[in-house]
């Protein structure tokens, strides 16, 4: 039986009689009962654009009426997918209104709360920083803050189900990236919400998988380990990633990122550090967390003073930045220290007195975000390189990804 669930009143309308000329598939007259109260279900032939779910209504005894969507499945998988999703808790996770099978056949409904649209159809600019959208050739500067905000949505989805799993909470079965099953909504201030509604069910939907295991710590052929799942849904956020970026070519940042969701081994706690998940405001914010450790340190100075610059060089040539300097003052990136001298003045200072000397576009250097994408574009791993030094050297124990969210 489906949990209790409240009639959205902001979705309940009158609405008009459908179109006779399209098609109607009415699920025989099935019903589900909730709260003592019988609800009926009309699918429509139409599907939301670009996915695989079906338009549809439910109609309540007391004559109103509420838009949802409707996705169809095997009767066994419709239920195991339904009692998973019900038993998640979390804001980005899709929760299933109830099911309503189909006479007369092995099919099932599963009924979902209206949503936009499926993530395949945001635009690409929407979610990636890219010089001209039009253009393969043009240069991707990592993800939008809307994009980053998509992205890290469905990574916290990830480890919300993860931790499921080792708490043996759900049945093993690993989510299911295909962009065409994870929606959108789209609120007054286009923000977007995302919204997963599926898991992959290669393995038997009936009982707890891990009743099947063969042997104490031993996993039959046909029934993934926990860490095989875990490992599986990095796997699929990074193909995603892939497929989101379309013809456009990933960037240093976010190749680096991509490459580690794709590998057999992946630990939250590494990805938390990646590059390519970090908004400039949170670059911006490790540089000065950085110098705050290292000042009036000599200990810390020559320590940095030990290890290899970031390959800043051409970015220091770029923006002219001994040209405003007295000779004995000059900016060089013999080491880690030049280079994080530099990176501090010019891309956490920011003030105009110090590219005055500039005589390039003042559009690249007008403040801290323009800055970053020259970074980017002229050093394209100088983050990554600086993150993995961080790290090495233990100065900062928490990614600032996870102090932002």
């Amino acid at each position: 039986m489906a949990p209790k669930r409240k009639v959205n009143e902001s979705i309940v309308a009158n609405l008009p009689i459908p179109d006779p000329s399209m098609p109607i598939k009415i699920p025989g007259d099935s019903k589900i009962e909730i709260q003592n109260r019988s609800r009926n279900l009309t699918v429509y032939a139409s599907k939301v654009v670009d996915s695989v779910a079906y338009n549809a209504m439910l109609s309540y005894p007391e004559g109103q009426q509420e838009k949802c969507v409707a996705v169809c499945r095997r009767l066994e998988h419709a239920h195991a997918l339904f009692d998973i999703l019900a038993s998640c808790s979390h804001s980005n996770i899709i929760e299933p209104i109830g099911i309503w099978e189909e006479k007369g056949t092995k099919l099932a409904y599963i009924v979902f709360p209206c949503f936009d649209g499926p993530l395949s159809l945001i635009p690409t600019e929407e979610i990636f920083d890219v010089e001209d959208a039009t253009n393969d050739k043009s240069y991707t500067f990592g993800f939008t803050d809307q994009g980053c905000k998509i992205f890290v949505e469905m990574f916290m989805a990830v480890k919300y189900v993860n931790d499921l799993y080792d708490d043996e909470q759900i049945p093993l079965k690993a989510l299911n990236f295909d962009e065409s099953k994870i929606f959108y909504q789209l609120n007054a201030q286009r923000d977007y919400r995302v919204l997963l509604t599926d898991f992959k069910l290669e393995i038997s939907p009936t009982g707890n998988a891990r009743n099947n295991r063969k042997g104490k710590g031993k996993a039959s052929s046909t029934v993934p380990t926990v860490d095989e799942l875990k490992v599986a849904n990095w796997n699929g956020l990074g193909q995603l990633l892939q497929k989101l970026h379309k013809n456009l070519g990933l960037h240093a940042e976010l190749n680096h990122f991509a490459e580690l969701l794709g590998k057999k081994t992946v630990k939250y706690e590494d990805l938390v550090w990646e590059a390519g998940l970090w908004e400039h405001n949170s670059k911006v914010q490790f540089i000065r967390e950085i110098y705050w450790h290292y000042n009036n340190d000599e200990a810390k100075i020559s320590q940095l003073k030990l290890r290899a610059s970031l390959g800043l060089k051409s970015c220091i040539d770029k923006l002219e930045v001994n040209k405003s300097r007295e000779p004995n003052k000059e900016i060089n990136d013999k080491s880690l220290y030049n280079s994080l001298f530099f990176l501090r003045v010019y891309m956490v200072a920011h003030r105009d007195d110090l590219i005055k000397g500039y005589s390039g576009a003042k559009e690249t250097v007008e403040d801290r975000k323009a800055v970053v994408r020259l970074l980017m574009k002229e050093c394209p791993t100088y983050m990554v390189k600086l993150i993995a030094e961080i790290r090495h050297l233990g100065w900062i124990k928490e990614s600032p990804f996870l102090r932002s969210k």
